[in-house]
């Protein structure tokens, strides 16, 4: 079982997100933004909306290089945070391919603090 951050602005989103993560055995903390950075839990992976970082984009890189690794939510996968994020996952496909990055974000993390 991984504790998995979840920022997202829509409250929809963060409820849905949650209930997915937690269905597959996971501890899920939703937040609807990161401007409390010290405020946040750590955690394994977050997943970050891409919708968090609208008009913070120096914010939002500073946090996804201090809470990954970070699985973005986008529209496209080109998003100017892309670059600084373990994986991209667009919108609307999430289901099995925010599982498949979650895993292997978590993965990941394990094999680095070896």
């Amino acid at each position: 079982m991984a504790h998995v951050l979840i920022v997202a602005p829509s409250g929809e989103l963060r409820r849905s997100l949650q209930f997915v993560l937690e269905a597959e055995g996971h501890l899920a903390t939703t937040r609807d933004g990161f401007e409390d950075p010290l405020g946040l839990p750590d955690a394994d992976c977050t997943v970050l909306d891409h919708h968090a970082a609208n008009g913070h984009l120096q914010a939002a890189t500073d946090f996804v290089q201090h809470h990954g690794p970070v699985i973005l939510l986008s529209n496209a996968p080109a998003h100017p945070l892309a670059a600084h994020c373990f994986r991209t996952v667009t919108k609307p496909f999430l289901g099995p391919f925010l599982s498949q990055a979650l895993s292997q974000a978590i993965r990941a993390r394990k094999l680095e603090a070896k």
